[in-house]
């Protein structure tokens, strides 16, 4: 009887420990949840910069930290499955878009930006998952259709001008740069070039014409810049004249006017990128009057 009293006591003490060690490790596995979630907001597509038979996908991603403890976010852990079932890890390469980079992630904090994927040009996206070496896990089907297509315009801008025949005397020099990301003509450093001018959709960009007048002696002392239009069909807002004036240059709505022999001003437009693709130069034309 004793011996029954015995083996009663230890198994109950077993199961004891058993219950507690369970409630332990629950315990520890809810102190440590998953990410809360992860949206896709967009998806831009670029089939300019891509290898033959190939396609870049930009997701603009944003992904939820539900944790009590800070995430440690690696967009490297990102799959994207295609429309065919193939898996896609994200590219590094993508220059022309800021990327998202590896980061810290505060409780209850969020990140967001651009995951760039390669993907063969028959395929799009279908599902992205996220699932980090620590067994965090999460995973998007609402992927949404592509909102902004890249576009390529050459580095040259065609210019043709209007409305007076001393125009024949001006001479211009022009450039592009993409006020959204910063993305220059020449860029920052020294022999850099961007032959490729890749724009999305909706962007906005600026085109600066540089005018210098030199007037025949037959010309008018002066000659106005009145207006600037796209030959294309695109949207020009926000035309602004740069002019210089004692070594000052200063910023003026058009008109804008160029006074005697080597006279010069800036005019900058404001232009949104169309649907795309679009390439090739950017054609406008300059309305002078006299």
């Amino acid at each position: 009887m004793a011996l029954a009293k015995t083996r009663l006591v230890v198994g109950v003490l077993l199961l004891a420990i058993l219950v507690i060690a369970g409630l332990a490790v629950v315990s520890i596995y809810r102190s440590n949840p998953s990410p809360d979630s992860i949206r896709v907001a967009g998806v831009w597509s670029d089939g300019v910069d891509s290898p033959p038979g190939m396609r870049f996908y930009l997701l603009d991603v944003n992904a939820s930290n539900g944790q009590s403890s800070v995430w440690k976010f690696d967009p490297s852990h990102f799959t994207l499955t295609s429309n065919s079932s193939k898996a896609y890890s994200p590219v590094e390469n993508y220059s022309l878009e800021a990327l998202l980079k590896p980061s810290l992630v505060s409780p209850g904090g969020q990140v967001t930006g651009f995951v760039a994927f390669l993907l063969a040009s028959s395929e799009v996206p279908s599902e992205l998952r996220y699932e980090d070496p620590t067994g965090f896990s999460l995973q998007t089907t609402s992927i949404p259709a592509v909102s902004a297509v890249a576009s390529a315009f050459d580095p040259s801008v065609h210019v043709t001008f209007d409305g007076t025949p001393a125009a024949d005397a001006v001479a211009t020099w022009d450039g592009i740069t993409n006020n959204t990301k910063a993305l220059a003509f020449f860029g920052i450093e020294p022999g850099y070039r961007n032959d490729s001018f890749v724009f999305f959709t909706g962007q906005k960009i600026y085109v600066t014409l540089a005018l210098y007048y030199y007037k025949y002696p037959s010309d008018p002392n002066s000659i106005s810049v009145d207006s600037v239009t796209s030959d294309d069909g695109y949207a020009v807002s926000d035309i602004i004249g740069w002019q210089a004036s004692l070594g000052v240059a200063q910023a003026n709505q058009l008109p804008v006017t160029l006074v005697g022999y080597g006279s010069n001003a800036e005019v900058t437009l404001l232009v949104t990128v169309p649907p795309g693709p679009q390439p090739g130069v950017l054609h406008f034309t300059i309305h002078f009057s006299s």
